[in-house]
C-alpha cells in the first residue's frame, strides 16, 4: 500500500500485540527437566527366577504404586506430571508417590500370579513397544522383607527387585492379560492416554 506523501498511517498498538503473540506462539514449549536417578541395568539371568519367587511374601501387605506417563509416547505428559504431583522413584523409574490399597481379592490373585513360574518367560530383547516404562509397581512386605515387581504391560516385561537378586524378564501372554484387567482398576492419577497416531 501507497502512502501519499505528508500523509501518515497510525499504527494500530493491537496489530503490533497480536504479531508478537503469533510469533511467540509458534515457538517451541519450554522443556521441563526433572532430576531423578536413571535405572540401572537389570539382570536378565532367568536361573534366578525360582529363587525370586521363593522370596515373595505370600503373607503380609500388598501395595501399589501407579506409574507416570511413558517417555517415549507421551514425554511431555509425563515431565509435566513429574513436575506437578508428588513422586516416588523406585529403581530409577518415577511413580506417583501416592500408594494404592489392592482389594483382597486382588491382592490374592496379583500374588498367586506373581508365584506362579508359568506366569514368567525368558526376556527377548527385540519388541515394538517403545520401550519398557513401568506402569504399575506391585510391593510385598512382610516384616523387613520388601519384593517390588515394576510392570510395563505395554511390552508385557517385569523387573523383579527382591533381597536376593534382580530378573528382567517377560510376562506369558495370559499373565500379561489378567494383569492388566486387575490393575486397570486402580487407574488413578495418571491421565487418560493421549492419541499415538
Amino acid at each position: 500500500m501507497l502512502i501519499p506523501q505528508g500523509l501518515t498511517m497510525p499504527i494500530d498498538r493491537r496489530w503490533l500485540i497480536l504479531t508478537a503473540v503469533l510469533i511467540a506462539g509458534c515457538s517451541r514449549p519450554p522443556e521441563v527437566q526433572v532430576a531423578y536417578e536413571p535405572p540401572k541395568p537389570v539382570s536378565k539371568d532367568f536361573a534366578q527366577l525360582r529363587s525370586i519367587l521363593n522370596e515373595l511374601p505370600r503373607t503380609g501387605e500388598v501395595a501399589l504404586y501407579e506409574g507416570l506417563p511413558s517417555e517415549f509416547w507421551e514425554p511431555q505428559l509425563r515431565e509435566t506430571e513429574a513436575k506437578q504431583k508428588k513422586t516416588l522413584g523406585l529403581h530409577g523409574y518415577l511413580f506417583y508417590d501416592e500408594q494404592l490399597a489392592p482389594e483382597e481379592s486382588d491382592r490374592k490373585q496379583l500374588t498367586a500370579l506373581f508365584t506362579d513360574a508359568r506366569s514368567f518367560q525368558r526376556h527377548r530383547d527385540v519388541k515394538v513397544c517403545g520401550g519398557y516404562h513401568p506402569d504399575y509397581c506391585v510391593e510385598w512386605k512382610n516384616g523387613d522383607a520388601t519384593t517390588r515387581a515394576l510392570i510395563c504391560l505395554e511390552c508385557a516385561e517385569v523387573q523383579f527387585f527382591a533381597r536376593r537378586g534382580e530378573l528382567y524378564c517377560d510376562l506369558s501372554p495370559e499373565a500379561n492379560q489378567r494383569l492388566s484387567r486387575c490393575l486397570g482398576a486402580y487407574r488413578k492419577n495418571r491421565p487418560a492416554a493421549t492419541s499415538r497416531g
